[in-house]
Formats: C-alpha cells, sequence, structure tokens
C-alpha cells in the first residue's frame, strides 16, 4: 500500500446504522457482534475475518449445500418427466392418442417449468462462487418490510461513495413461498453479503442457512468493456477478477422478458 493510497476499512467494522431518506444504510460488525446478535444462536462463521468470503469453510459448506439442493430438485424433476414417459403409453391406450396428448401438455409445462427454474439456480450458484472469491462479507441490519409487491427491492451503499446508494433486487430463482419467505426473513432479521451492488452480489440469511443472488437495478459498463468513470480501478478490477461486469446475456434478458410478462398476467385482474 502506498503512501498516497488510503487505508481499506475492515468489512468487520464496527459502527452504528444510519438512515437517510428513509432508507437504512448497511453498515459492518464484528464476527462476534454478528454471532451473539439478537438470536443468541451460534454462528457458523468463524472468529477469523478472511480477505473473502469464500475462504470461509462455512462459506463453502453452505455454497455446496445449495448445490446439492438444486442437484436434488434436478433429478427429481427429470424423474417426474421419465416416470410420465413411462405411463403415457398407457394413458393412451385408455383413453385414446387425442385425450392423452391434451393431458399431456400441462403436465409436460408444469415439469419444463421446474425443470428451468432449477437450471437458473445452478447458473446463479455458479456466478455466486466467483463472487464469494472475489468479496467479503459484510453485515447489512434489518430493512423491514412495507410491501410484498416491492419486497425484493432495497439499496446498498456504493464502495466508491458509501453516502450514494444503489438500487438491487434479489434475483428470483421460482414461484413458490421458499424465495418469498427467504427475502422476508433477510429483510427482517438482516443479513450479510458479498460483492459490489453496481454488479452483482450474494446474500446469506443468518447462520448462512439460505444464499440468494442479488442484481443491480441499472447496468453500471462502460463502452466497449472500458472501466466506468464512476468506478474506482480497484473495484473495477475486483469485479473483473469475479467476472461480473460483462453485460447480461441474451439468454438471461429473454428470461427476464418471461418473468415479466408471467408477472403482469399474474397481477392482471380476473374478469368475472
Amino acid at each position: 500500500m502506498g503512501p498516497s493510497e488510503p487505508r481499506r476499512a475492515s468489512p468487520f467494522r464496527k459502527s452504528k446504522p444510519s438512515t437517510r431518506d428513509g432508507i437504512v444504510v448497511p453498515r459492518t460488525e464484528s464476527p462476534k457482534e454478528h454471532k451473539h446478535r439478537d438470536t443468541g444462536k451460534d454462528d457458523p462463521m468463524t472468529d477469523h475475518v478472511p480477505e473473502t468470503a469464500f475462504a470461509d469453510p462455512a462459506t463453502v459448506r453452505a455454497w455446496r449445500k445449495e448445490r446439492r439442493r438444486s442437484f436434488v430438485k434436478l433429478i427429481l424433476w427429470m424423474f417426474c418427466l421419465l416416470g410420465y414417459a413411462a405411463v403415457l403409453s398407457t394413458v393412451e391406450d385408455r383413453v385414446g392418442k387425442p385425450l392423452a396428448f391434451i393431458f399431456s401438455v400441462p403436465i409436460v409445462l408444469v415439469i419444463a417449468v421446474g425443470i428451468g427454474f432449477v437450471s437458473v439456480r445452478w447458473e446463479h450458484l455458479g456466478k455466486m462462487r466467483a463472487v464469494l472469491k472475489a468479496y467479503p462479507w459484510q453485515h447489512c441490519p434489518p430493512l423491514g418490510v412495507n410491501s410484498l409487491a416491492d419486497i425484493e427491492y432495497f439499496r446498498l451503499p456504493d464502495p466508491d461513495e458509501p453516502r450514494k446508494n444503489i438500487q438491487v433486487a434479489f434475483r428470483r430463482y421460482g414461484t413458490g413461498r421458499s424465495w418469498q419467505r427467504a427475502v422476508e426473513e433477510a429483510r427482517s432479521e438482516g443479513f450479510t453479503f458479498a460483492g459490489d451492488p453496481r454488479y452483482a452480489c450474494v446474500v446469506a440469511l443468518p447462520g448462512l442457512r439460505r444464499l440468494l443472488a442479488v442484481r443491480p437495478q441499472h447496468l453500471h459498463l462502460g463502452r466497449d468493456g472500458a472501466r466506468p468513470r464512476t468506478v474506482s480501478e480497484t473495484a473495477w478490477r475486483r469485479a473483473q477478477e469475479a467476472g461480473i461486469t460483462a453485460p447480461p446475456s441474451l439468454e438471461e434478458q429473454r428470461r427476464k422478458q418471461l418473468y415479466l410478462l408471467w408477472k403482469a398476467l399474474r397481477s392482471r385482474p380476473s374478469s368475472r
């Protein structure tokens, strides 16, 4: 560290949370403070402050647990598809091919959607690992839940300008209640996070019980892969190391459009 380079603050520095314009600004805290906070339960994170989140064995175990859970779900969906294919001939013999085809469409569609959601979660876990290998854990205090419509949106401080907040959102990986319960718990009890909110973050529930992916609401990318003027050289190098400076792929943009369409259809009032 050169004489002109500012000293980097510890990711577990003790400080009081502040509120600006009704938005709670995340703070960092020591491992012991986090371990005995509120619930009184021991947190699996070690007292040693690692340079990156993935250097902590507890983080590695939590990530592997999430990957095993996704793999098991993928296998179950595949067994459902193979099982239905096995009984399809019997169904055709009993009700005929036209009716069997009509019954098959919604069943196959549900299975395909299930496999698609699990595949998205598997892809997210791969990107989470790269982020966890490049960034340390920091702590965010409880944010509260204003409404279910805006439950996925919140703000994190800009690493280069702590007074500035970046609006981010939890990435969805399913349509069931599991994702919503995890987000509600993170907002009500607080969470730890690693990453750069301008590009990508990983959120961990207390005790590292679940890992959630976080994406920014606005892209902070330069032209032709160059560093944006609002991003420092150090932050840009770390983001490149994590592989999170690339723009969203066409497949990811297509998924987002499909999700927005599905959300619009759900929110449309039913006609009587």
